[in-house]
């Protein structure tokens, strides 16, 4: 009796000990990224951005050892092409996101963790311009059918790892709006005969925090 007592003890010890892995993870991304592909047809998107900076946070939950998922929201300073912008007229822009992904790491426990991540979320990219007292802006925004994402991590510490990463956002913009004295001018739904695909390549550095 005595040994089946203790047998359930260890059991029970080990049933409700807390895992050594941690379940959620903390992610901070900085990059630069390059814009390919058409805002719409005959439009390239390099003709409005050379560039952004893209800043991401995420926040994930571990199901096993090596996958988890989560949320991530990102939000990008543009660099206006020199070509869009005439003199005398200051240009700004940006490229924010706001998705899901899921996160699958190869050696989750070594001091070298290779990764893989997918997700799809929702953008908006914005050019504004101000001259003379009069300002406009106009947002496009669509649906980014994916982003595919391959980096390593390097463990710092039981609790926090650092690495580089490189990723390919791709989507398509439905939607556009606009403000100030473009107000009206141009809003609604993009016709379909004129949709284009376009994308953001990104090469950039992540750290990681488990909690």
């Amino acid at each position: 009796m005595k040994r089946i007592l203790g047998a359930l003890a260890v059991a029970a010890a080990l049933a409700f000990a807390p895992s050594a892995m941690a379940q959620v993870s903390l992610d901070l991304k900085l990059a630069y990224s390059v814009p390919s592909g058409d805002a719409v047809t005959n439009s390239s998107l390099s003709d409005g951005y050379s560039g952004a900076l893209p800043i991401e946070v995420a926040g994930r939950y571990r199901f096993t050892p090596n996958l988890s998922a989560g949320v991530y929201y990102q939000f990008a300073p543009a660099f206006i092409a020199s070509n869009t912008c005439d003199a005398g007229v200051s240009c700004s822009g940006y490229d924010m996101r706001l998705g899901i992904e899921a996160v699958y790491g190869f050696m989750p426990e070594g001091g070298m963790n290779p990764w893989i991540s997918v997700g799809t979320g929702w953008e908006w990219t914005q050019l504004s311009a101000s001259a003379g007292g009069i300002s406009e802006s106009v947002t496009f925004s669509g649906w980014e059918y994916f982003n595919v994402q391959v980096g390593v991590d390097f463990a710092l510490s039981k609790m926090f790892a650092l690495g580089p990463y490189v990723g390919y956002f791709g989507g398509t913009y439905t939607n556009v709006s606009s403000s100030g004295a473009a107000s009206g001018f141009i809003d609604g739904s993009i016709p379909s005969e004129v949709r284009a695909f376009h994308g953001w390549f990104q090469f950039g550095v992540k750290g990681t925090l488990n909690l």
